[in-house]
């Protein structure tokens, strides 16, 4: 009677395993998913931000600046500047996304790519802008 008990407990925990892992798999995926697409999603808003920021100041002209703050996500590989582009590469599950603007004035400065929240501060000069972190 009691090897009985013991089978029949057994069976119950099989298929709830049988149940759970598959489900607990499955969620895995999604949330791996929405975490790369949560962090292109910010990453697309900073680079816009930026970029817009950046036309409107440059647009301004000398000594035009504006000071403001962005969010740069997590798996974010590199920020660059290459003379009119703001390249964001966001790291996924999936590859390396490239998120990037064209902005009308050339960009020089640096910001880092370690996930947080920065102020930056644009500066117009004569044939550039000046990207620095506050």
């Amino acid at each position: 009677m009691k090897s009985q008990a013991a089978v029949d407990y057994f069976t119950i925990i099989s298929v709830a395993f049988l149940i759970l892992v598959p489900l607990v798999v499955y969620l895995n995926q999604l949330l791996t998913g929405y975490s790369g697409d949560n962090s292109i999603s910010l990453a697309k808003n900073a680079v816009n931000k930026l970029g817009e920021t950046a036309d409107w100041v440059f647009s301004q002209g000398p000594p035009a600046k504006n000071t403001f703050m962005i969010y740069v996500p997590q798996g974010i590989e590199e920020i660059s500047f290459n003379n009119k582009v703001i390249l964001f590469k966001v790291r996924t599950s999936a590859g390396t996304t490239d998120v990037y603007y064209q902005t009308v004035a050339v960009l020089n400065g640096y910001i880092p790519n370690k996930s947080g929240y920065y102020h930056i501060s644009l500066t117009a000069f004569d044939d550039y802008v000046n990207v620095t972190v506050v």
